[in-house]
């Protein structure tokens, strides 16, 4: 692999991150850790500073990256939203599992 294919391999697994964390299921980890050792794998490999001729690749790179960053922004909020929804309807449940004389009303049963 010459080291111009190495970064358009990064850029390449950029995208396959943002169509992974993009898709309807959320990824498993163990998808995430793939790519993670991947990447790390690749970019371990590369020079400290790159060529010029690797500028499109790492802008392309680095465009995919943010989007991918704020998709999981996107998706994180979403995860807090549903379970603020669940917390929510544990209270309103606790609520009705409250009333009558065990949480002090009175007790008119007889």
């Amino acid at each position: 692999m010459s080291e111009l294919d190495r970064y358009e391999a990064l850029a390449a697994l950029a995208e396959r991150e943002l169509a992974l964390v993009s898709g309807e299921q959320l990824p498993t980890l163990e998808q995430l850790d793939a790519l993670l050792t991947e990447r790390d794998a690749l970019v371990a490999a590369l020079p400290e500073v790159p060529p010029a001729a690797a500028a499109p690749a790492l802008a392309r790179a680095t465009a995919l990256q943010e989007r991918t960053t704020a998709e999981l922004a996107r998706r994180a909020a979403e995860v807090r939203r549903s379970i603020g929804d669940v917390g929510l309807g544990r209270r309103v449940a606790q609520g009705y599992g409250t009333t009558g004389a065990a949480a002090g009303g009175r007790d008119w049963s007889g």
